[in-house]
Formats: C-alpha cells, structure tokens, sequence
C-alpha cells in the first residue's frame, strides 16, 4: 500500500527531480505550475499537510495523488518528477472504460481506445500483435523479414475471428477494420524499444547507426594529428573512358570497369594524406599497401595540369607542404574488415616496417572510420555524380540515362579524373572545416606543431628511410641452381624467371646454398640477395627480357598462368609485359559498342601505367607475331625465333609432301 511515509525514506530528493522550463507556459499556467511545484517540495520535505495548503492553496485531497504521479517512471528511464505537474499532462496512455456503442459503418467518432479495450478482453491478441511487430529471432511468428502494417492487420483480423468476435462489434463496423489504428498501434510498440526495433527490421546501414550518437563518450579518443589514420575503399559511382591509339594513328575511346578509389584520411585533422586511384574490378592487398607506402614516404608535388584547374594557394597534401609531415608515421590504422584490409600483407608487412597498431572493424560498420566515409560521399556528390556518366547511388536512384554512350562520347578519361582528384584533395585540405573549429586541415596541423607547449611530437621516419619506394618489400629464401659438370652457371629462380648477376655466376661454390632475396613486389626486374650470415652479395638482375620493363608480381604471375594455359607464346627474344599487353590490347572480331571489353581494357590500362608504355588497339591482319596471340586463341606450343633470313623459312613438311 503506497504511504506517505515508506515514500519519504525510498524516493531521491527534489532537488534531484527533472526540471520543467515554465517559458514556454502561458502566465496563468505558470502560476498553477508554481503551486504544485511547490506543494510537492513541502510535501517531501515532510512539511504539515495542512500548511501545505494554507501556503500553496493546492487541496489536500490532490497531494497524494500528485506525488504518485511525480514518482511513476517516464518513458525516458527516469521518474516524471515535476514534469508531472505541468497542467493538462497526460502520463499515461488513454484508457476507455464506457463500452463501445454500435454505430453505422460510415458513422464517425465515438471509437476513442476501442483497441485498448478489446486488448483488454484478450490479452493473449495483444501478446501476438507484440511478437509479430519486434520479429524477435528466436520468437517469430511470421517467417518476414520486415513485417508491413497490413500484414499485421490481417494477423489481428484473424485472431479476432478465431475469438468469435460479432461482426457487428468494433473494428468491423469501421471501413478500413481498423487498420488505421493497427498502424498507430504498431508504431508506437517500435518506438518502446527503439534499438530492438532498428535491430530486428532495419537493414546493416540502420543497424550501423545505432553505434553513434549514444550520448556516450566514445571509448577511443584522437585529439592530435597523425593519432589514428582512417583507411578505406570507394567504388567510382561513374563510367569513365582511357584512349587507345588506333592502327591508323587516331584515337579511339574505350569504356573501363567502374574504378576504385582508396584514400587515408587524419581522423583529428580529417586532412587527406594519401589516395590512389586503382585500375581494378576489386580491391587487393598491394593497393592498399600503395597507398600506405605513399602517405609515408612520397612528399606530394602538384601534377601537370593539362584542364583548366589551379591548385588554391597553399593547398595539397600535408608531405608537400608542411616540411615536418613528411615522412610523419600515425599510430593507429582504423580498417575495416575487408578481405584486402585482411590481408597478411598488410598485417605483417607494413605494421612491422612502421610500427603501428592496427584495429579491425566489422564488415559493414562504417561509423568507425567517419571521415573517411565523409569524405568519400562529399567527392561522390561534388565530383562524380555531377558528371553525365555517373551511375548513381543505384540504378534507381541518380543514375544518368545512358551514362556509357555519354562518357563515350564526351570523352570522360580516367586520366582527366586522376588531375581533377588531386586539385579536390588539395582543396579539400585548405577549406575550413567546422568540426576543427573552423580550421582548415592542414592548419590544424600547423597549430600543433607550432604550439610546443602542447607536447605533440611527430613520429618521422629516419632520413634515410624517407622516400624509399621499396618499402614493404618480401624477403624470400631460395635455392642457388646450377652445375659445373653441364656448365650451368650459378642463378636463382623466383615465379619462373632465372636471376643472376656479374658476382653470383663466378661463385660456384654457392650452387645447392640458400640465399635471402629481397622482393620489390612492384618491380620484379631485379632483386636484392644477401648470404645466409647477412652479408650483401648485390642485385640479381632478371635473365632474357623480363629486366627490360617494369611490371609487378602479379603481372608476371598473369603473364606465367596465359603461358601455361598456351594463350600466349614468348620466345627469348620478346619482352613479355609487352606481348601481354599486346594481348589484352587485341581488338576483337564479335560485334560490340567498344572496340575492347571493359575488363580488358581496365587490364590493358594498369599494365601500361606500371610499365610506362602507350596504349594502343592491336589487330591480327599484318601485325608482327606477338600481335598474333589474340584472347581465347590457342597459341603455338612451341615459341617462334627471330631468324636472320629477311623472309620465313619453309616449312619442312609442306616441302618434303611437294609433289
């Protein structure tokens, strides 16, 4: 039994209670308000019940009420305290007590809390309507993912008819059957429980959300720059064009893959600090590498610009133009849980190289590394979903009508995209941002670096480490080949191509020794052996023409798969990256819009930028033989070889047959 008395040694103090802002009231609410205010706190402070009255003029008789109504719980979690005293409140839910009186069907009014009042004739209804509207995992009673208001009607429809409710009881005397109450009723069960809810119904983007803007203090702070690094990849939301020089000397435009963008970005500065644009249908290991390597050890310069654009004055990336930036490592890397983020290359080479901490987040929770996803969706809607190529947020939603033949047509090129990205990043990084106190990025750095007093120290790297573009290199063991008796002289073999050098074929008796190699993955023309004490024996160049031009491992790998496959034939006398990319750059006989498929032709353009060689559409008809291997043609099994007669040698067989 509730008491004034257990109430005074269980309940907190008033002035503990919510407050109420009395503004907002009108003069003669004000005044009623004040007096129960009042009257509460002399209430509480076990003041006589009778001066409480002479002093507040608030009756007796509404004291004990009033206190049981301060005291009830709010839907926020806390007592409703002096809220409860604001005049014409309502705390609790609207309970009807008349029975409802029959009506017509089309008769208005009269129906107020007619769902509360048959819940209350079967509370079983109301336990069903509850699990079908939360879809708790374990307790779902209908197999949807997200169940409609109308659905839910139809659940109550047929529970009332399973109850031997009278057709001429509420909801069917109504016109809709009450599915317009159905549909209040629903909403406000969600909105009891707004995480269960979001939970259960909403997709991964909603569920993410629920992670921010908790009111809570975030667990990890980063108040300094260069603290924590925010990395991450964004699928190029347009269809971009490369060109390709024609037999005939002209230029012809060839569609690419959607491209990917990937970017590191401060997470106290937001400053971008490093971005790659990637020539690739997915993401991989070795771009993400790239851009990691390039945020340390490559001090930006402006590009040759051949748009009309200006870099802003002072703007660019912090290595190349805040001197201390260069080389500056962070200390932590947010990533997501991606597989290329996963990657034991990225783990273990480039934590080890730099030294940070690397945090893994889930698939799909892009709250924890926001400014990377800001910034991603500010050049998505400044950069590429304003060109008349873009594809949109999806095919429903901003997609241009025929974006192909436009880019096409415009001549949209991936290479203008790359200057046009470089001039945004230095903009962006020298536009105020309100979340820095409307600092721009790289004054935010400035200012830490300039105030001594703060304690912000950079972590360079040592100077002599600093542009080393070989950095993240793989040290491999291998086996020196070679025999004295056949007259083989020493060599390594590393993805099917012999290494060698001045040094290493004169020390025979190092053949059957291991040595360490040291790989640079993005140039395999040659490579950096030591014996097993660690001593340097020198650079192992590439035999044939694989030292001739640049190309990554990867490449050599794709180059060695078509060989065994017998798609390509490569004599000693060929450069191999440059009959591969003869062969993706082979136009093709079918009929088509482009004159290469895209995903060749994205191919085709990676090779060419890590190789530096032109792109050009090879044809079958009058090319030399490493023009002749085209895609999906079988390739002879035994290599041609340059001859020194200025014409083809006859062929024996045909010769030996001639009658």
């Amino acid at each position: 039994m509730w008491t004034r008395r257990s109430v005074l040694h269980s309940s907190i103090p008033t002035a503990l209670w919510p407050t109420v802002n009395c503004a907002v009231m009108k003069p003669d609410q004000v005044t009623l308000f004040t007096a129960r205010r009042d009257a509460m706190e002399l209430y509480f402070a076990n003041e006589n019940i009778k001066y409480i009255e002479q002093r507040t003029g608030v009756s007796q008789f509404k004291l004990s009420r009033m206190a049981q109504r301060c005291l009830q719980l709010a839907p926020d979690g806390r007592i409703y305290g002096f809220r409860a005293l604001i005049p014409h409140i309502r705390i609790g839910r609207y309970h009807r007590k008349a029975e409802v009186n029959k009506k017509r069907r089309h008769q208005q009014g009269g129906q107020a809390g007619a769902l509360g009042l048959l819940l209350e004739r079967f509370p079983d209804i109301e336990d069903e309507l509850v699990l079908c509207i939360r879809q708790d995992s374990k307790l779902k009673r209908i197999s949807e993912f997200k169940l409609r208001p109308k659905d839910l009607h139809r659940v109550f429809i047929q529970c009332l008819k399973s109850k031997g409710v009278s057709e001429s009881d509420w909801p069917f005397t109504t016109v809709y059957l009450g599915l317009r109450t159905i549909q209040k009723y629903m909403a406000y069960v969600l909105n009891e429980n707004f995480s269960k809810s979001v939970m259960s119904r909403e997709g991964p983007a909603a569920v993410a959300h629920l992670n921010v803007g908790t009111g809570h203090a975030p667990f990890l702070t980063f108040v300094e720059p260069y603290d924590a690094v925010e990395i991450d990849a964004y699928r190029i939301d347009a269809h971009l064009t490369v060109a390709f020089l024609t037999p005939e000397g002209t230029e012809t435009e060839v569609l690419l893959e959607r491209l990917w963008l990937i970017a590191a970005v401060d997470r106290a500065s937001t400053a971008i600090i490093g971005f790659d644009l990637v020539y690739r249908s997915e993401v991989n290991s070795d771009n993400v590498l790239k851009v990691i390597r390039d945020a340390v050890t490559k001090k930006w310069q402006p590009k040759a610009l051949s748009l009309p654009l200006n870099y802003p004055l002072g703007g660019g990336l912090p290595s190349g133009v805040i001197p201390e930036a260069y080389g500056a490592v962070w200390s932590l890397l947010l990533l997501d849980g991606a597989l290329a983020h996963l990657a034991r290359a990225v783990h273990d080479r480039a934590r080890t190289e730099l030294g940070f901490i690397i945090t893994w987040g889930s698939p799909g929770h892009f709250e924890r590394r926001p400014n990377v996803e800001r910034t991603f969706r500010r050049i998505a809607d400044d950069l590429f979903k304003r060109l008349p190529s873009t594809t949109g947020a999806n095919p429903y939603n901003g997609r241009a009508q025929d974006g192909e033949v436009e880019a096409l047509r415009l001549k949209i090129r991936a290479d203008d995209i790359e200057q046009i990205l470089d001039v945004y990043v230095a903009q962006h990084n020298s536009t105020p941002c309100e979340g820095i106190s409307y600092l721009t990025p790289l004054d935010f750095i400035r200012h830490f670096l300039a105030n001594q007093d703060s304690g912000f120290i950079l972590r360079p790297l040592p100077e002599r480490t600093k542009g080393d573009t070989q950095m993240f290199s793989v040290t491999q063991e291998v086996t020196v080949r070679g025999s004295i008796a056949d007259g083989r002289r020493p060599y390594i073999q590393l993805d099917r191509v012999h290494y060698t050098s001045p040094v290493l074929v004169e020390l025979g008796n190092l053949i059957g020794e291991k040595l360490l190699v040291e790989i640079d993955e993005d140039d395999m023309r040659q490579v950096k052996a030591y014996l097993k004490n660690g001593a340097e024996l020198g650079f192992l160049t590439a035999k044939g023409r694989w030292s001739t031009t640049k190309h990554s491992r990867r490449t050599r790998k794709a180059i060695n798969s078509l060989m065994s496959k017998r798609v390509l034939a490569i004599s000693e006398f060929d450069d191999p990256v440059r009959v591969y990319l003869a062969h993706l750059s082979m136009q093709q006989k079918q009929r088509s819009t482009s004159p290469l498929p895209r995903k060749q032709a994205t191919n085709a353009t990676r090779i060419a930028k890590e190789a530096s060689l032109p792109l050009e559409i090879r044809t079958t008809s009058g090319a030399q033989r490493e023009n002749s291997v085209g895609i999906n043609q079988v390739a002879p099994t035994t290599p041609g070889r340059r001859s020194l007669m200025d014409k083809e040698p006859p062929v024996l067989r045909l010769v030996r047959n001639r009658k």
